[in-house]
């Protein structure tokens, strides 16, 4: 059976291993240790970091889309 394609490859948790401000809300702060949502925007590695309260609404929209998907081609979600 083939390998099945991630296509969720640019998006990832992350423990931040140093400090780094949220994308969205640049006066929030995401301290080490923090974990916190990684989206790459590009293959230079331009990483893009979200708190987890800035990343709920866009997980969120995600997991609509997601749904929306599913429904069109007449699959249910699991779980």
């Amino acid at each position: 059976m083939p390998k099945i394609r991630d296509i969720l490859i640019h998006v990832s948790v992350e423990e931040a291993q140093r400090q780094r401000k949220c994308r969205r809300e640049t006066s929030r702060v995401i301290s080490k240790g923090e974990r916190c949502l990684v989206v790459k925007t590009n293959p230079t590695n331009d990483d893009y970091s979200y708190s987890a309260e800035n990343a709920k609404p866009m997980l969120d929209l995600a997991w609509r889309k997601l749904q929306a998907i599913y429904a069109e081609l007449g699959l249910s979600p699991p779980g």
